[in-house]
């Protein structure tokens, strides 16, 4: 019967329970169960998961297929867990996975159909399908049981089996299955892959169901030994080199190779090697000879295979040596000693001895020294022939030999022959330096030494190799030139010719002037320099004559009268740009100008640079004021990081010789480096000597940027000579703040601002003042009244009739500080009413008038 076209029993009675039984090829349980187990390397350990162990297929493979250990058990997911029973059914089927229990969702309807239609209560069975199995093609049959625990007592033990396939391999061809409804089911024909059955085991009132796998290997590989390849299999090598490499790693097997073993069959004595387990073998320091090796290969199923190789050390290629000598040799009585030189001998490893003897041709006896060296020095020679032998041996003990001629004759020496050449006649200006050549002297032996010199010229002419046979004249003018050449031969006999050059000019060529071109300069600078040496004539330049432009800046002066010479120099130029002409002069007269352009721009640092004046004579202050004042400032400065002070000039005031310095600030932190702002160091040094002026030893005059950079409110410009701020119209200098405040200038002030205020004030000033004024007015008229003194009647009729002496007649007013109270006033004048009135100073206090006694 064939595995996917048999029927299902049926399972009940109710038709219901047969339409929801899964068909064996249903492949929407095939992704929820256990997968293909493991293969493994057997011995290996990391190559199963947890609760699994390798399991060999046979004796003779490594490898093997991973298994739950003992007391453990693979689930749907394909992992060992622990095993367990459980005899309530529903909780069964709630830890089923999710997959299967969407499986089996109609069956567990009719299972529960048939349980609400029974009165018996159902029971779980544990049902066990046995362990997993594991076949290896071509073994494709095994049969599964079943078994269950029993009922209890007084309960049939008639027990239904079904079988499920879950999954298998993918292929139309799986296999066959047998007694499906048995205990016990029979597979056969079954593919390589895996296998998922599920058994239904149903009786009177229980159910209870499990699952298995089949896991089918495919037949195992005919195992083919390896082949073991050496590349490569034979080699030569040839000192100097020493090092090579065999290499095994081309060996080749249809599975793998495990195991590479390297032996030595053979090497050179005192030759040994390292050998490893490795595909490559390093040979090192290799020594002439031969060399054999055996390479074992051993594969993943134990078959070995083995190759030799075979390495020849060569020695190098050693040529032999090449003695020489100076073949033959010539001396002349009374010199009788001569050194014979065999270091030309050459070889290629390099000559190890020397060895000099007298040919036996040669019965002239002689002194020899240094016969095992290069040298041989001989002495006490006679006039005639020697012969010598010059044996020269390698460090290979080759050997080469050269004979050496040695001719002593007597005494014959004549003084060489001189001869300095034809006569010249050359015409300016030249193409090229004139040549003397004396290479035709002559000698009976050698000439050792030649000199030249000059004898009769309009000016020294220039011999660029005098001790020469062959020499270069230049710097010519028109005129008559003669030059003696005098030869000197080993003997120091001596002899001398003279030769004449004529120079001629048929026409004058102006000189070029070259003013040196263009250049830009930084301050500060000492000198400065402009280089006219490249002017250029045909025959000589005679006067050079530095001007200055009448365009150009005229700061700076010349020093060392360099104006007349080919180089100017300059000292104390200002920022700007200057223009100077070079005019040059030849003999003839002819002159030619070229015209130079100096810019000289300010420091590049010049807005940081600070100036400082301080209370102290330029021609007292020493240097060791100097360098504490320098560093009182830099610990003056240090706040959060060290600082330099970089002194940049010392001077003085022309008026007042007071001491001047200019110096910048940078920071010494290599983090955070690099100058100072001015602005900044001007003000931390006037806050702090606001602060305290005795911070330095001595008095600060006044500090300031050297460019000036007060903004002047906004409303002005800083005068960059008196550093102070030209305003605009109608803004002013805020004179509180300049003579009271922090003493900068400013233009803080709008003068109709100023103006406004100053009414105000004036105005307010005057109110205040008027004020015053009348209220010292109001107090001085407004004296307070004083008492009356009075007085009998009689007196005062005496005193009114003297003063009518004097008054006239109509003027009745007097003047009185009496004041009369009004008792007294009633009681004297109760029956009339004359007013008393008295007229101080305008003011009438009271008149007595027709006053009767």
């Amino acid at each position: 019967m064939g595995l996917f076209q048999d029927d299902y029993t049926d399972f009940g009675s109710d038709d219901d329970l047969k339409e929801t039984r899964p068909s064996l090829l249903d492949t929407s349980a095939v992704n929820f169960f256990t997968p293909a187990p493991k293969s493994c390397l057997y011995g290996v350990p990391g190559e199963c998961l947890q609760h699994e162990e390798c399991v060999l297929k046979n004796s003779r493979a490594r490898n093997g297929i991973c298994h739950c250990i003992n007391g453990y058990e693979r689930d749907i997911q394909g992992f060992c867990v622990r095993k367990h029973f459980t005899t309530d059914f529903n909780h069964q089927i709630t830890a089923s996975p999710p997959t299967v229990q969407q499986d089996l969702s109609p069956r567990k309807n009719v299972t529960e159909k048939l349980l609400s239609t029974t009165a018996s209560p159902m029971h779980s069975l544990v049902v066990s399908a046995g362990d997993n199995v594991t076949l290896q093609l071509p073994d494709n049959e095994v049969i599964l049981s079943a078994y269950a625990l029993k009922q209890p007592e007084g309960e049939s033990e008639n027990y239904k089996y079904e079988w499920t396939l879950i999954s298998h391999p993918e292929g139309d061809e799986t296999g066959t299955m047998q007694d499906q409804n048995t205990k016990s089911l029979k597979l056969s024909k079954l593919r390589a892959g895996l296998y998922t059955f599920k058994v239904i085991v149903t009786a009177n009132n229980a159910f209870g169901e499990a699952m298995v796998n089949v896991t089918v290997l495919p037949p195992e590989r005919e195992n083919k030994a390896p082949i073991a390849i050496i590349q490569p299999s034979n080699v030569t090598v040839k000192l100097p080199n020493k090092d090579t490499v065999l290499d095994g790693s081309f060996s080749t097997d249809d599975d793998k190779i495990v195991r590479y073993q390297w032996e030595v069959l053979e090497v050179p004595i005192g030759y040994s090697v390292q050998l490893n387990e490795t595909p490559t073998l390093q040979l090192k320091n290799l020594i002439p000879g031969l060399y054999r090796f055996k390479l074992n290969v051993t594969d993943s199923k134990g078959a070995w295979n083995f190759t030799f190789a075979n390495v020849t050390v060569q020695k190098e290629t050693d040529y032999p040596p090449t003695a020489n000598a100076k073949s033959e040799v010539v001396i002349y009585l009374p010199q009788n000693e001569v050194t014979l030189n065999g270091n030309l001998s050459t070889d290629d490893k390099g000559i190890k001895s020397w060895e000099w003897k007298k040919s036996p041709d040669t019965d002239k006896a002689v002194d020899m020294e240094g016969t095992n060296g290069p040298y041989l020095h001989l002495s006490q020679l006679e006039v005639g022939v020697y012969k010598f032998i010059l044996k020269v041996t390698d460090t290979a003990d080759q050997t080469s030999t050269t004979e050496v001629h040695l001719f002593v004759k007597p005494e014959s020496n004549t003084p060489p022959v001189a001869n300095a050449g034809v006569d010249q006649k050359v015409t300016l200006p030249l193409q090229g330096p004139v040549i003397l050549n004396g290479s035709s002297s002559k000698d009976n032996i050698k000439i050792t030494q030649w000199k030249w010199e000059q004898i009769i010229g309009p000016k020294p002419a220039i011999l660029k190799n005098p001790d020469s046979a062959m020499t270069e004249v230049t710097g010519l003018i028109p005129g008559y030139y003669q030059f003696m050449l005098t030869v000197y031969d080993e003997k120091n006999a001596h002899s001398s010719a003279t030769v004449n050059i004529t120079v001629i000019q048929t026409e004058n060529i102006a000189p070029r002037a070259n003013a040196g071109g263009d250049k830009t300069i930084y301050l500060p600078c000492d000198v400065i320099v402009m280089n006219g040496s490249l002017s250029s004539d045909d025959v000589k330049i005679v006067k050079f004559q530095w001007t200055r432009d009448p365009a150009s800046l005229a700061a700076g002066s010349v020093i060392e009268n360099s104006d007349q010479t080919a180089i100017l120099k300059l000292t104390g130029l200002v920022s700007g740009r200057y223009l100077f002409r070079l005019t040059v002069f030849d003999l003839q007269g002819a002159s030619s100008s070229d015209t130079a352009s100096l810019i000289v721009k300010p420091p590049k640092n010049l807005i940081d640079q600070i100036e400082l004046v301080v209370n102290a004579d330029i021609k007292s202050f020493t240097q060791e004021q100097e360098d504490t004042l320098l560093r009182q400032l830099e610990i003056l400065l240090h706040e959060a990081e060290p600082v330099k002070v970089n002194l940049i000039k010392l001077d003085s005031d022309r008026h007042t010789r007071r001491v001047v310095l200019m110096f910048t600030v940078e920071r010494t932190s290599t983090l955070n480096g690099g100058l100072i702002s001015g602005v900044d160091i001007v003000s931390r040094l006037k806050k702090k000597l606001r602060t305290d002026s005795s911070l330095l030893d001595v008095q600060v005059l006044s500090v300031d940027t050297v460019v000036c950079q007060n903004k002047c409110s906004g409303h002005g410009m800083c005068d960059p000579y008196t550093k102070h701020c030209v305003c605009e119209a109608f803004w002013m200098q805020d004179i509180f703040r300049y003579n009271f405040g922090d003493k900068e200038s400013n233009c803080d002030w709008s003068i109709l601002y100023v103006i406004i205020v100053s009414f105000t004030i004036v105005v307010t000033l005057a109110g205040v003042l008027w004020s015053i004024a009348c209220c010292f007015s109001r107090m001085r008229f407004s004296k307070p009244k004083k008492r009356h003194r009075y007085t009998l009647l009689d007196d005062f009729n005496e005193r009114e009739r003297e003063r009518e002496k004097f008054f006239p007649h109509n003027s009745k007013t007097q003047k009185s500080s009496l004041m009369i109270s009004d008792s007294e006033s009633d009681a004297i004048f109760e029956s009339q009413n004359i007013p008393l009135t008295v007229k101080t100073n305008g003011m009438h206090n009271g008149d007595l008038r027709n006053i009767s006694a």
